[in-house]
């Protein structure tokens, strides 16, 4: 586990860990900075900070998501192939839960087939039901 230092906010990246988030047994939260965060609704555990939003975007599973830069306090999937949008596309995405809770939050893209949607690789789509605010 190495520490990054953006700014005012020091951001931890983990690398070569089973799960992330976790190491020795030992479940590790991250706080993503700042005041205004996101939170997840079941456990209140930081998963996006407000500041990382990017906007709105229409899903076939919850009508409406919530584009975010960066995460943290998140499990990713094995990679899986779905249709996300209206565009009727295949996108390859990574399926989200809380690190804590495992609760569904989202997805993240890793390669989108429209090309109209390549700014979303990389971007995590979180759910705003799934979300609260919080600090």
């Amino acid at each position: 586990v190495s520490t990054q230092s953006t700014g005012n906010t020091n951001y931890f990246i983990q690398s070569n860990l089973r799960s992330p988030g976790t190491a020795m047994g030992k479940l590790f939260i991250v706080h993503p900075g700042g005041n205004d965060i996101y939170s997840c609704k079941d456990c209140q555990t930081p998963i996006a900070a407000k500041r990382d939003f990017l906007r709105r975007c229409k899903t076939l599973v919850n009508g409406q998501g919530l584009l975010f830069k960066t995460s943290c306090n998140i499990r990713e999937s094995h990679v899986s192939e779905r249709i996300t949008a209206f565009d009727a596309k295949y996108n390859i995405v990574r399926l989200l839960s809380c690190l804590k809770c495992r609760a569904y939050m989202g997805w993240r893209f890793e390669f989108c087939e429209n090309s109209e949607h390549r700014d979303r690789e990389g971007k995590y789509l979180l759910f705003p039901d799934n979300l609260c605010p919080g600090v």
